[in-house]
């Protein structure tokens, strides 16, 4: 714990850095800047006040944990945005899109679609999301993913259980060495790929990569919690890999069939930020063209990159599929 000052110090550096690069963009004609507003008819989360000085970029107006069965063919009540820049959201029969702009045509130095669910996550509770499109994600310079976490940049405090993509090219694709510092305060070099991701607050992050192929096709993601372990599942299967074996917890996992979804580092939601406030988890998914945590690194992109939401399902573990396929809604 000697290091906490200057881990404490590099989260208002992140912070602020973060936010002064969001709000550089507030003269042109229409970035989402995370000011109170609306953006593709979503209320903005408006991270841009001052407890995102206090290193938290999540709602201001958490909800009791509630079940939830949500198909985005409209805007959803109780979700807000954290969008940034010129991104884009559709809402349609096919459920959320999330668009961004070739570089060439951002107009903004950081762009990132984001829906974040207003009611709490908690353990004892299983989501499972409905993710597509994202076939072309391996050849995108930015990240993805989906999952839960409690929107803190504070590297003690932050807590997740997500499955994210990390991409990045050259010359920027180099920030992992900008961001050196703040890895290593974490316990961590952070990879490019797609993997599963956990942290706890006060505790180290731990990461399993997956085969790439899995981004191929549509598939129901899901995370079961509880207070002693977390674990992740694809199609109502505990994820697993079938590239060649590798050490993961002191024992040799990995290779056809191996299956090694379960963590024993859970996020619980009871943290508080350097205000004193809580920040509980919460359901999100996000699309951005930078390179992830701590700094938002813009990275260089010819094409435009969508992938979807069509469904997001939470409730109590009881209660909650791990595939949605025929399954009729809560009771």
């Amino acid at each position: 714990m000697q290091h906490k000052p200057v881990v404490r110090g590099l989260v208002s550096v992140t912070a602020a850095t973060m936010l002064a690069w969001v709000g550089s963009g507030g003269a042109l004609a229409d970035p989402n800047i995370q000011i109170p507003g609306v953006d593709d008819g979503v209320p903005n989360c408006a991270v841009l006040r001052p407890r995102g000085f206090a290193g938290y970029i999540g709602t201001n107006d958490p909800k009791p944990a509630r079940t939830m069965d949500e198909d985005f063919t409209h805007v959803p009540n109780d979700w807000c945005n954290t969008s940034v820049g010129y991104s884009r959201l559709w809402f349609d029969v096919n459920g959320v899109t999330f668009g961004l702009p070739d570089t060439l045509h951002a107009l903004f130095p950081y762009n990132n679609a984001e829906l974040l669910a207003k009611p709490v996550f908690e353990p004892g509770w299983t989501m499972t999301m409905r993710v597509g499109g994202t076939q072309k994600i391996p050849t995108w310079a930015g990240t993805t993913g989906w999952g839960v976490s409690n929107r803190s940049v504070d590297p003690i405090g932050l807590e997740l259980a997500w499955f994210m993509y990390n991409g990045a090219n050259d010359p920027v694709g180099d920030a992992s060495t900008l961001a050196k510092p703040i890895m290593n305060a974490l316990g961590m070099d952070f990879p490019r790929g797609f993997f599963m991701m956990t942290k706890r607050a006060g505790g180290l992050p731990q990461i399993r990569l997956l085969p790439l192929s899995i981004l191929n096709e549509e598939h129901d993601y899901s995370v079961v919690l509880t207070d002693r372990d977390v674990t992740f599942y694809i199609d109502g299967e505990q994820a697993g890999t079938d590239v060649a074996p590798f050490v993961v917890d002191g024992r040799m996992r990995g290779g056809p069939g191996s299956r090694y979804g379960t963590f024993g580092n859970p996020p619980v939601g009871t943290h508080v930020d350097i205000s004193g406030q809580p920040v509980p988890l919460l359901g999100q998914m996000w699309l951005d063209s930078g390179y992830w945590f701590p700094l938002p690194i813009p990275q260089v992109n010819d094409r435009w990159q969508t992938a979807y939401l069509k469904r997001y399902v939470q409730g109590p573990t009881d209660r909650t599929p791990l595939t949605l396929d025929g399954w009729q809604g809560f009771d």
